[in-house]
């Protein structure tokens, strides 16, 4: 786990400046605490800091072949690199190094950019490849890792980070009006977006190539679903079981692989006692696990009900640390590290969480990505639900997964993933932000869907655009960068391509048993998690919008007051004053608007006026 930036030139003469880059690569130290790492040539230029976790003698990046025509650098771990050293030195390839990273130089040397076919893990990477001039970056299939570029003329900019695009100097600060306002309505900005016009994303599954003056975005990887009536029903529950059990233990012995030491996140749920109590087999050695408490009642879930640490027969030792409402002034830092700021507050516990368990270990795994794989419910179930007040209330965003139309497309579904994404907010934003979004045309799509969607089932569908959308964008984007701010690896075991690809054929009535969610996965786990956790139904962490009554904190009061509001443009302050005096007053609930506000008056300090964190 670590941070890459670079610039490519058309011109292959034009020379890099080193400062620039020394400027970019410092901008991630966050990332790589463990040193830098260069390459220049004539028109490239790489930088790489390093978390060191395998190899840690003679791992260093980036990282070429014996002729040095090819040149890798990898944020991410590649899981499988043993098997893949073994097929490659059986082919005669030399390694100087026992990194994961090295397998990628000669992958590409034997198989082009299809050598992301044989990587198991989660990763953003670029491959210099000299003698064709070719600059390839490459995102993990899930998305898990982030990646970033900037088109110039005549140059590439690229980085783990946006910032460290920034800071090249030489890339403007306009705002994407249109990603704001998707942000409001569906709670974060979806990829290739970014709020910054000049700077994109990678989707999940694509690479890049730029090579001779051309850039081109290809998908490589995209996971398949049984059409209507084709689920895989040649197995019983019981072999469905432990086929999920025997995938999901092998992904837990991969995401093991390290040279420094391992911990994991812990909740109250059976996602995370699930990745501990499947370390406790593998792991001779006290685990540490790792979780967030709450001040406020309403949100802890680590109290009255016994977590997996409580149960004797495992070797874990426990820290909890607890998120208080002092600690809202985390914000500005974790939109420092989120870079593209959502509708949401609950970065901060996963920061507070991440600060902990770097004092211990360097590597956490997490329960972080379970809920896609196993996403899914019969229709009668759903709409019955859909009609129960109370049950509504309960499961609120099942609920809007249950009364889903049965054409299922991108706007239906983010009126499920947000049950404020059919509000306007028009009167929200500011005259010329509201002008600017009235052009669009809205019925444009984000990404294209595979042309066998109409044929699967609607959880089918709804599970695609949950793993394609949601999943990158909001959930692993939020456990990278409060992780990586503190120098600190997560593993998502869950998110193995494999696992959910296996995932994706299991009938739909195993993963759903009445109201009891991940049903295959509660039998899978029988006798490795105790009966009182397996029944429990899933609550994930999450952060309230923070209390806006009484005196606001500084730094909030500022950011929302009216000359502020109007010196930045993008919102109506007498619309911001109104919610703010309603919310308050309890006529009202506005957190979710407010902490929207808040957040990107916030980061255009950040981004935009190019200030850092105090």
């Amino acid at each position: 786990m670590c941070g890459l930036c670079g610039v490519v030139y058309s011109d292959p003469k034009r020379p890099v400046d080193r400062d620039m880059l020394h400027h970019m690569t410092n901008m991630m130290s966050h990332r790589g605490p463990g040193g830098a790492g260069y390459f220049v040539d004539p028109g490239i230029g790489l930088g790489f800091r390093r978390l060191s976790i395998i190899d840690l003698e003679t791992g260093d990046q980036p990282i070429s072949n014996e002729d040095n025509s090819v040149t890798v650098e990898c944020n991410g771990e590649i899981y499988n690199y043993k098997e893949l050293r073994q097929d490659l030195e059986a082919a005669d390839h030399r390694f100087r190094t026992h990194s994961d990273a090295e397998v990628l130089v000669h992958l590409y040397e034997d198989y082009g950019v299809r050598c992301v076919d044989f990587l198991r893990g989660m990763f953003g990477f670029a491959i210099w490849d000299s003698r064709h001039r070719r600059l390839m970056l490459a995102r993990d299939r899930l998305g898990i890792k982030p990646l970033s570029y900037a088109i110039k003329p005549g140059a590439l900019f690229f980085g783990s980070e946006l910032k460290s695009i920034l800071a090249s100097g030489c890339i403007d600060r306009q705002v994407d009006a249109g990603a704001m306002k998707e942000l409001f309505a569906v709670g974060f900005v979806q990829a290739p977006k970014t709020l910054l016009c000049s700077i994109r994303r990678p989707p999940p599954a694509h690479y890049l190539l730029h090579e001779n003056e051309k850039i081109t975005i290809q998908r490589y990887w995209d996971h398949s679903f049984p059409s209507r009536g084709e689920e895989g029903f040649q197995r019983s529950a019981q072999e469905w079981a432990e086929t999920v059990r025997d995938k999901l233990e092998e992904s837990v012995r991969l995401h093991l692989r390290s040279d420094v030491p391992l911990g994991c996140y812990l909740s109250s749920g059976i996602d995370s006692s699930a990745m501990a109590g499947l370390m406790s087999r593998e792991i001779s050695d006290p685990i540490h696990t790792f979780s967030a408490a709450f001040e406020d009642p309403l949100f802890n879930e680590i109290g009255p009900k016994r977590i997996f640490t409580d149960f004797s027969g495992y070797n874990l030792r426990h820290h909890i640390t607890t998120c208080r409402t002092a600690d809202f002034d985390l914000l500005p830092e974790m939109i420092w590290h989120r870079e593209d700021p959502n509708i949401s507050s609950e970065g901060i516990p996963h920061m507070l969480l991440a600060r902990m368990a770097a004092q211990q270990v360097k590597v956490v795994l997490t329960g972080e990505g379970s809920d896609e794989p196993f996403l899914n419910l019969p229709l009668s179930v759903r709409q019955l639900i859909a009609n129960i007040p109370f049950l509504r209330k309960k499961y609120s965003r099942s609920s809007r997964a249950f009364a889903a139309h049965a054409t299922m497309d991108l706007s239906r579904y983010t009126q499920i993933i947000d049950n404020a994404s059919h509000r306007s907010y028009d009167d929200l934003f500011s005259d010329h932000l509201s002008n600017i979004h009235s052009s669009f045309n809205d019925s444009e799509p984000h990404f294209f869907l595979p042309k066998d969607f109409e044929g699967r089932n609607r959880f089918a569908q709804l599970q695609y655009l949950d793993i394609n959308v949601r999943l990158s964008d909001f959930i692993t984007r939020t456990l990278d960068a409060a992780s990586m701010a503190y120098g600190l690896e997560a593993r998502v075991p869950f998110l193995d391509h494999e696992f959910v690809e296996l995932c994706s054929q299991i009938p739909s009535d195993l993963k759903m048993r009445g109201l009891q969610e991940k049903h295959i996965l509660r039998r899978a786990l029988e006798g490795v998690l105790p009966a009182e956790i397996l029944k429990r139904r899933k609550r994930g962490l999450s952060a309230p919008f923070w209390p806006w009554q009484g005196l606001l904190p500084e730094f909030v009061a500022d950011a929302l007051s009216e000359s502020r509001l109007h010196t930045k443009g993008y919102f109506n302050p007498h619309s911001v004053r109104h919610m703010l005096q309603q919310h308050q007053n309890g006529k009202a609930n506005f957190g979710r608007e407010l902490i929207g506000v808040l957040n990107i008056q916030l980061w255009d300090d950040l981004f935009v006026q190019g200030c850092r964190p105090s």
